[in-house]
């Protein structure tokens, strides 16, 4: 109920002025009717606070002390809202229309996960008057309040891929664009339009993120060597936060064993796909080392390409295992996991990798608790984006014990996001 109320303060604020001033008006002698007109009269009056103040009713009077003071209080707050809410249409309907001239600005062309770790990197590496113009159509976006309330942000309500919209973010005379979004074909077209504008000036450097591999090295291979696109950079969230896991977290913290290793990802998102990436391409990887992916669905083309060709790739390095597809909850699935482990015998490291935070860690905390012995001896990283601390305190303390906690591993997605973006886009 205080989360609604907080959200519609605005209007709670008008219902309560209404209902607080029809109340005090109906204890004063201003009201002239008698019988049910009284009521509707008291009304009258309370609306008219808001239009022209009381202007024509005048000033509170014949009444009791208290009934005066909130009156009183009434005839301040409703013109002072009535204001607020002429210049807020005033401001979105009207003043969002003219572009600010701004030179050697920030523009931001989405503002989704990616977008706002970007943005908030902005506002702490640049100066406190540095100027960033954000594109998004969404008004409901969870950063909305924020950017109506910053005096150094411009918000444009519309769509980034529209040459106009562009021209109207002056992001020709940009210091930096970063197109955030993972629509890569959008991203892709707002990119070609941006460098195709003649009067581009000739510092400005360009941002965009590529989801797909395949487009992504071709790009870098063919169309970045082009002067055209000198200054432009592509980056992949997927790819950096993944990359930071491994190198930072599975590498560096002694996870491995060097007799070998049985890598098992679960689930097969562009989270899954990016991390079987950096293990399968990493060259210090051994043919002792195993890697198997565990999801419902499965990407066709890379079932063809990578496990296909499991015997080359254990000649060339990591051993990779034919996928098991099905539910991950199963308990048949379970133990054909487990079974691979068993069969290996060797040091076994689980990454969970769905979209939802506490169904990873849940799923971590199932495991645990009722799975195979060689689930419940494994390593287990649990990837996490929102920030749930209490949560996952409350759950591990009363679910498991603190040696089975001692091998769950939260991944915190979304602080290592933003370092790796700092890294990537910043440094």
């Amino acid at each position: 109920m205080i989360r609604i109320i907080w959200k519609y303060w605005k209007y709670s604020l008008f219902v309560f002025i209404v209902l607080i001033a029809w109340t005090s008006f109906l204890q004063t002698t201003m009201v002239s009717e008698s019988g049910v007109g009284r009521y509707f009269e008291a009304l009258y009056y309370s609306l008219t606070l808001f239009i022209i103040g009381g202007l024509d009713i005048g000033l509170p009077s014949g009444g009791s002390a208290t009934s005066l003071i909130l009156l009183w209080i009434c005839y301040f707050l409703a013109p002072v809202l009535t204001l607020g809410a002429v210049y807020q249409v005033i401001q979105e309907k009207v003043l969002s229309h003219f572009s600010p001239r701004w030179r050697n600005h920030s523009v931001v062309c989405g503002l989704g996960r990616n977008g706002r770790l970007i943005y908030d990197l902005i506002k702490e590496h640049e100066p406190k008057d540095h100027r960033i113009v954000v594109i998004e159509r969404d008004p409901n976006n969870s950063r909305s309040i924020f950017l109506r309330k910053s005096k150094t942000t411009w918000w444009l309500r519309d769509d980034f891929s529209q040459l106009a919209v562009l021209r109207r973010a002056n992001v020709q005379r940009a210091k930096r664009v970063y197109i955030t979004t993972n629509l890569d074909i959008t991203n892709l077209n707002t990119l070609v339009s941006i460098q195709g504008m003649p009067d581009r000036r000739k510092g400005l450097k360009t941002f965009f993120h590529l989801g797909n591999l395949g487009l992504h090295d071709l790009w870098k291979d063919s169309f970045l060597k082009d002067p055209l696109y000198a200054g432009v950079r592509i980056f992949n969230g997927y790819q950096v936060v993944t990359r930071r896991l491994y190198r930072h977290w599975v590498l560096q913290r002694n996870y491995l064993d060097p007799k070998g290793n049985i890598f098992i990802i679960l689930g097969y998102g562009r989270f899954g796909q990016m991390l079987f990436y950096h293990l399968s391409s990493d060259k210090e990887r051994k043919s002792h080392d195993d890697i198997v992916v565990v999801a419902s669905r499965m990407n066709i083309d890379l079932k063809r390409r990578k496990f296909q060709n499991a015997q080359e790739q254990a000649v060339m390095g990591c051993f990779i295992h034919n996928p098991i597809e099905g539910d991950i909850h199963s308990s048949d699935i379970w133990e054909l996991v487990a079974g691979k482990i068993r069969d290996s015998r060797k040091n076994a490291i689980l990454f969970l990798c769905r979209d939802g935070d506490m169904e990873n860690l849940e799923l971590a905390v199932n495991m645990k608790l009722g799975g195979p012995e060689e689930l419940q001896k494994a390593t287990i990283f649990c990837r996490l984006y929102s920030h749930t601390a209490n949560e996952i305190n409350d759950i591990l303390e009363k679910s498991i014990t603190p040696d089975q906690s001692r091998d769950i591993v939260v991944f915190p997605m979304q602080e290592e996001l933003k370092e790796a973006f700092h890294e990537e886009l910043f440094d």
